[in-house]
């Protein structure tokens, strides 16, 4: 097995010459900064590679664009305070490289005989953990399903160098709880400590689902523990409704898509305008205020107006009934069943061409129809009962000749206040 190890890199510089100055981490992935009780603070390097790879780079440069360059490094011992410990290093003429470092804090002493800079540095290695996160289901309810988790971190540690007390580095892991590999909670923990942390599920589905807890650490490494597989109580109330809109009488069929529910509650209420309180099983439009069945039978709106209809969904389970409830309005636009309307053209061209062939009244809505056409004469030439269909333009199997024509309209709207309309006027009938 590979191990890794991450190597965290504190880097302070005290500078005789800031312009020779220079101390890099060319490997490193993020930095940071100490937290020593008085300043001067360090700056934070970490690396994430495999051992022996490059971890714990150092690198000393000089940037006065002269050669003749000599360094020193030395590691701090904590015991005696001080800089005792040599450390060999690759140099060239200008700059100089240690690399694979232990843990510590390591200085610099640079000088070409004219100029010189010394620098310093802390080295921390932190090595991948070899566990899985511990992962257990906690209870299930009518809210959701909970888990537990919690996951052994490596603390990494460097001392304040003045006062030689330990301090802890900051820590970001991500905890990310997925159902069926899909993320369900995301969490980044800042400065995580190992101990238990809640993760929950609220969503409805049926059957058993199967889920993991991965861990992430700043390095990027994931760790995934054990799948646990779990039903949920939850409940869902939905359902769709076709069509949305349309003319009275509107045949509106419903379609439940409730989750984990066995008991169903449909109220059908009256228009939305007329609703004092949709609580109210007297509002409803059903006879008996309310339907039991899963999937009820299509319900026929007689009259305009904005209706919206709500489901109550429940099942009984070990711990009591779960509930949820559905209200279409709520959720978007009503049914609308449109309001009663007759509107007459005053143009007529019935010349074959399969445009305004047929003087139609356009309407919706109504409950009656009756419509007559007159010439200027004072004759009836055509009438009719239907709406949906008109005059063709012919008198006894001819075409009627061009000129004006008066229509008499009269109509009941489907409104439960009755709305009547009659109308009276012309149009000319243009044949090219």
């Amino acid at each position: 097995m590979t191990i890794f190890r991450c190597s965290l890199l504190v880097i302070f510089a005290i500078l005789s010459n800031p312009i020779f100055s220079q101390i890099t981490a060319p490997t490193a992935t993020y930095s940071s900064v100490t937290q020593y009780a008085s300043s001067p603070q360090d700056d934070i390097f970490v690396f994430c590679d495999n051992i022996g790879a490059g971890v714990g780079e150092l690198k000393a440069v000089s940037n006065d664009g002269t050669s003749g360059w000599t360094f020193t490094w030395t590691k701090w011992d904590s015991g005696t305070g001080t800089f005792a410990i040599p450390i060999p290093s690759v140099d060239t003429s200008t700059e100089s490289i240690l690399t694979n470092l232990p843990d510590g804090l390591y200085k610099v002493e640079a000088t070409n005989g004219v100029n010189s800079f010394n620098d310093q540095a802390w080295v921390l290695n932190r090595l991948a953990s070899s566990q899985q996160p511990n992962f257990s289901l906690s209870r299930r309810d009518c809210a959701g399903i909970f888990f537990n988790s919690s996951f052994g971190v490596i603390q990494l540690k460097y001392q304040d160098i003045t006062t030689k007390d330990e301090i802890l580095l900051p820590a970001t892991y991500v905890f990310e709880l997925t159902r069926e590999g899909l993320s369900v909670q995301r969490t980044p923990l800042i400065d995580y400590d190992g101990s238990v942390k809640s993760f929950f599920d609220g969503e409805a589905f049926e059957g058993k689902k199967n889920y993991v807890l991965t861990v992430t650490d700043e390095c990027g490494r994931d760790y995934v523990s054990s799948m646990i597989s779990s039903e949920t109580y939850v409940v869902k109330a939905e359902f769709t409704v076709k069509p949305k809109a349309g003319e009275a009488p509107l045949e509106v069929e419903f379609t439940n898509e409730s989750v984990n529910a066995d008991d169903f509650e449909w109220f059908i209420y009256q228009d939305f305008d007329r609703i004092a309180d949709a609580a109210n099983v007297e509002d409803s439009l059903l006879v008996d205020g309310i339907i039991t069945d899963e999937g009820p039978i299509a319900y026929t709106y007689l009259h305009p107006g904005n209706y919206f209809v709500k489901l109550i969904a429940s099942s009984e389970n070990v711990d009591g009934t779960c509930i949820d409830e559905f209200n279409f309005k709520a959720e978007g636009t009503p049914i609308v069943v449109d309001t009663s309307l007759v509107q007459v053209p005053n143009v007529f061209t019935p010349n074959g061409d399969g445009r305004n062939d047929i003087f139609r009244v356009k309407s919706q809505s109504l409950k009656s129809f009756s419509g007559t056409i007159i010439n200027r004469w004072g004759r009836v030439v055509f009438s009719w009962k239907n709406p949906d269909e008109g005059w063709n333009g012919k008198i006894n199997g001819k075409w009627a000749t061009p000129g004006t024509y008066f229509y008499v309209i009269t109509a009941t709207g489907r409104e439960e206040q009755k709305k009547k309309y009659t109308k009276k006027g012309s149009f000319m009938l243009i044949r090219k």
